[in-house]
């Protein structure tokens, strides 16, 4: 029996139950280990891959999945994903193996792996010889349990590949005192009861809490922003939901004109509030800002008052008296300034509610009809649009993304939204979806260049000085990975 058998349980006893990787020589006792215990598992053709599918899967479902990869170039392989994973706190399991810190000139050696691991990864764990099951649970049990989500690495040593985990002292229980929100609840709330033009900014932390806000932004009557992450987190047709995007000038203008700002679960990032680029940070007359991690709460803007913990649990804390705040009124205002802004195409629009109609779930990359996604795309739920520009700003990340997605939820109509240059990166894993019989649209906006590099190097310089890839025959690329394609 080997480490990895005990190791595999422990995860299905957190209910993951998917796996998307690559096997390899050193990795393989993972695999077999995954086999026995009844896991899916989604062989991709390249790491980078593995770890932007069991994003997608998570981000789609609320599950997490594991990235099983090999030590050294495929854990560096997948590392791009797991960073993107990172920045946008979506959980995931890494395991690996792990070789020795010194050098020795061996296979796949990468001294310091964790070194690496720590810098992209939520929480590390290598398990030595005195390691017990009880410490793997342990370390999962910390790092899902009332705590920000991400990417958690657990790796083995390949010289324990094949021993045993002690049983170990079964762990304390976790103190659910210690998980009470922290913070001045009722200050919180007298400075909302004094408020007259409140106003509601939710961030991708808000995603277990649908019905705590919605009940929360109804008693406050205020507007609610969402970014990028938290789209669809009112219904379409709800009078308080303002939709767009924070950064568009007309909302940074209602959020800065607002008497009190409540953000929640959101890091204010320049992802989600500065998209243009301006390098204006948002002002605000006060600010209370609710969020799981302690570390956060004043992470690019200091507030008046801060609360520490789950969504699920502060928002119901927050009874303010009902009070007439023209919420409706405001929402419609904020709305229709937004809809004439200088940002919004027409053209884009119509575009992208042509996709929204025929299909459940949206997976943008880093192109130009997914930039116009952040202030036009309006899901109708929840987890049904997410893209790779809200954090890391990976390329290629679509393709294997919506894999993932499709399979995390595979009664849902799901897209691939990719440019041509992004499709470079990933194209092979369309012939991954095809092979699994997934059916799904991969959408290329193929405008034959970089087409934001271009203008970036305009007003840069007269001269460009490289060359943007020449788009393949895509209609070729279908036929030899065995799928349909149209050009419109």
């Amino acid at each position: 029996m080997s480490t990895w058998k005990d190791v595999i349980p422990i995860l299905q006893d957190q209910r993951i139950k998917t796996a998307f990787g690559m096997p390899g020589i050193h990795n393989l006792p993972i695999y077999s280990a995954m086999n026995d215990a009844g896991f899916e598992i989604v062989t991709v053709r390249h790491e980078q891959s593995a770890s932007f599918m069991a994003d997608g899967h998570a981000r789609a479902s609320g599950k997490p999945a594991i990235c099983a990869v090999i030590d050294g170039p495929g854990f560096l392989n997948a590392s791009t994903g797991i960073a993107q994973a990172k920045a946008d706190s979506v959980p995931m399991v890494v395991l690996s193996p792990g070789g020795e810190n010194v050098s020795r000139g061996n296979l796949h050696e990468l001294c310091g792996q964790g070194d690496i691991s720590r810098q992209i990864c939520r929480d590390y764990l290598r398990i030595g010889e005195k390691t017990s099951l009880a410490d793997i649970q342990d370390f999962l049990a910390r790092n899902t349990s009332n705590v920000r989500n991400g990417p958690l690495h657990i790796e083995i040593p390949l010289s324990m590949a094949n021993a045993n985990c002690p049983p170990g002292t079964e762990p304390e229980s976790i103190d659910h005192e210690s998980l009470q929100p922290q913070g001045d609840i009722a200050r919180a709330i007298q400075t909302l009861e004094e408020s007259n033009s409140p106003i509601v900014i939710v961030g991708g932390g808000i995603c277990g809490a649908q019905q705590e806000l919605r009940t929360f932004v109804e008693l406050l009557d205020a507007p609610v922003v969402n970014t990028v992450n938290a789209k669809g987190i009112l219904p379409r047709n709800h009078p308080l939901r303002i939709g767009y995007s924070p950064s568009l000038p007309e909302l940074r203008e209602a959020i800065e004109s607002s008497d009190v700002t409540i953000a929640i679960g959101t890091e204010l990032s320049e992802t989600d509030f500065d998209f243009l680029l301006l390098d204006q940070p948002l002002q605000f007359q006060h600010l209370i800002r609710i969020d799981i991690d302690s570390k956060q709460v004043s992470c690019n803007a200091v507030p008046d008052c801060s609360l520490v913990g789950n969504c699920r649990s502060v928002l119901p804390l927050l009874n303010v008296q009902s009070k007439g705040r023209n919420g409706a009124e405001r929402t419609k205002s904020i709305r229709k300034n937004a809809r004439n802004s200088w940002v919004v195409n027409e053209e884009m629009d119509a575009f992208l509610s042509t996709v929204r109609n025929e299909t459940d779930i949206l997976v943008g990359d880093s192109t130009q009809p997914t930039y116009y996604a952040t202030w036009l795309y309006e899901p109708n739920d929840v987890r049904e649009y997410f893209a790779s520009t809200t954090g890391f700003g990976t390329l290629g990340y679509a393709i294997p993304a919506a894999i993932g997605a499709k399979i995390g939820c595979p009664k849902k109509r799901v897209t691939c939204l990719i440019g041509d240059g992004g499709s470079h990166f990933t194209m092979p894993e369309v012939q991954t979806a095809s092979q699994l019989q997934i059916g799904m649209p991969f959408i290329i906006w193929n405008n034959e260049t970089y087409a934001e590099i271009d203008k970036a190097v305009e007003i840069q310089t007269t001269k460009s000085w490289y060359q943007s890839p020449k788009p393949p025959r895509y209609d070729l690329i279908a036929e030899a990975y065995g799928t349909d394609y149209r050009q419109p």
